[in-house]
């Protein structure tokens, strides 16, 4: 993805430095990247960060929102407003402002996505709960066996399960 936007005429500002055999990308800041390159049309696991100027923050969440919703949308800001705008006019797995490496960090909050991004978070009491499936078991007693539970619902069977069922409520 770096060296496609490279190519098609982004600019690196920092880092950039790309070591395949050791698996290692070094922190990179990027910017110019066209809007049809894969750096931005990709969800990018790697330490490669596009700065993107704009001048009408609307805009920017339409085309936001034009794509698959985002594993996690991060947004530098000291307006709180802002802040408050752009999350409440669009969805991603998760959001963090004014940083980007303690949102997958901290493990008492849920990380995860949503739609294309993923299903379900991790992390603690909420990656539990997202990667468990609680199964509900009931077993039968003597109550259960009872004719009045099994068609045909006559009406006074309709009436002796009302019965039952507001005495047990």
């Amino acid at each position: 993805m770096l060296d496609d936007a490279v190519q098609r005429g982004a600019t690196v500002l920092a880092g950039g430095e790309v070591d395949v055999p050791q698996c290692y990308v070094a922190p990179t800041l990027i910017e110019g990247v066209p809007k049809d390159a894969a750096l931005l049309q990709e969800e990018i696991f790697g330490p490669i960060f596009p700065v993107i100027d704009y001048t009408d923050l609307d805009e920017v969440i339409e085309q936001i929102n034009r794509q698959p919703k985002p594993l996690a949308l991060y947004l530098w800001t000291k307006d709180t407003a802002r802040v408050h705008h752009v999350l409440a006019h669009t969805s991603s797995g998760g959001a963090c402002v004014n940083h980007c490496i303690v949102h997958v960090a901290h493990t008492g909050l849920p990380f995860g996505g949503v739609n294309n991004s993923g299903v379900g978070s991790c992390h603690g009491h909420h990656g539990f709960k997202a990667f468990s499936h609680e199964r509900s078991v009931l077993q039968g007693g003597w109550l259960n066996s009872i004719r009045v539970f099994f068609p045909p619902y006559t009406a006074a069977r309709h009436r002796l399960i009302r019965f039952i069922s507001d005495r047990l409520a």
